[in-house]
């Protein structure tokens, strides 16, 4: 949760939060997304109960749960609308461009330019400045009634791809994610969901692959990232998942994390240039299937190798 000196929450309002985030992160660990929703509205009504008409309290922690809670529900638009809440809170309250997790799910998920948000922080600020808005899903709809546009896109199961990795290597983890935003899909990498990076990330990795049509894993460096691989080979092709590692020789062939992925069906793809990184995602996202359902689909292998 977002801590301003203008904006925090009185401390028993704070403790509330945090109990019933508890609560909530019960209900995701048990797959019961719809009560951790309603454990987030109850924290986001009380808060708008308190503040009043006079006072703003920031509410950018429960309005982007909410979004949270509604995309692993497969409620991409609805995910969308308080994205949006939690990034105009977020504008609200920090002083300068809030590149959070509403910001980069908007930007990377659901492709709103960077732009259209940019123009939409100034506009907060320019009206912050008069008269501070107290409820963003009203400031919203004033903003897009008065034909400013921001343009997103429809999200499916086969435009969202999940990027899994060790989180030390972030700056490759980020490149994949540029490359697959370039290709014109949606990339999700857990990060950028969770406002505390200190919860187990992979937990919630987990949840959100399970809605993923494909997957790149970069799997260099060893993590927690095994039993996402396992589950993703429970629900895609196997042509839908790309296993990357950094080679140090053009004649390294196998990486030493294959001997745990024994019998998985997809051979390990090495790389030692960005250049060939970019070629090997390309070549990966242009042949990715349509992605498995529970009753049909057969898992097939499709072959990537290094340019």
């Amino acid at each position: 949760m977002i801590q301003n000196k203008k904006t925090d929450i009185p401390p028993e309002l704070f403790s509330l939060y945090q109990a019933h985030e508890r609560k909530a992160s019960k209900f995701l660990e048990n797959g019961d997304f719809v009560s951790a929703e309603q454990e987030y509205r109850f924290v986001l009504s009380e808060i708008l109960h308190a503040q009043g008409n006079n006072t703003r309290y920031h509410k950018g922690g429960p309005y982007h749960q909410i979004g949270y809670c509604l995309f692993l529900q497969d409620k991409g638009n609805d995910a969308l609308k308080y994205f949006q809440y939690a990034f105009i809170e977020d504008c609200m309250s920090i002083d300068n461009f809030p590149k959070l997790p509403a910001f980069l799910n908007l930007n990377h998920v659901y492709k709103i330019s960077y732009g259209d948000l940019h123009k939409l922080f100034s506009q907060v600020k320019k009206d912050i400045a008069i008269d501070t808005p107290l409820n963003p899903e009203g400031y919203l709809e004033i903003y897009t009634d008065s034909r400013n546009k921001i343009e997103s896109i429809d999200l499916t199961k086969e435009k969202k791809v999940f990027v899994g990795g060790n989180y030390k290597n972030i700056v490759i983890l980020r490149y994949i994610q540029d490359e697959i935003n370039e290709l014109g899909k949606s990339p999700i990498l857990a990060i950028d969901f969770k406002e505390d990076i200190s919860e187990n990330i992979y937990f919630h990795s987990m949840l959100l692959l399970k809605d993923c049509g494909s997957a790149i894993f970069e799997i260099t460096f060893d993590s927690g990232h095994l039993m996402e691989i396992e589950s993703a080979f429970k629900g895609m092709p196997e042509g839908n998942i790309l296993l990357l590692f950094q080679k140090k020789t053009s004649e390294e062939e196998e990486h030493y994390i294959t001997k745990m992925l024994l019998g998985v069906g997809v051979k390990p793809v090495g790389y030692m240039r960005i250049g060939d990184l970019k070629e090997i995602i390309k070549k990966f996202l242009n042949n990715i299937k349509p992605a498995l359902t529970e009753t049909t689909g057969t898992k097939t292998s499709v072959s990537i190798t290094a340019p």
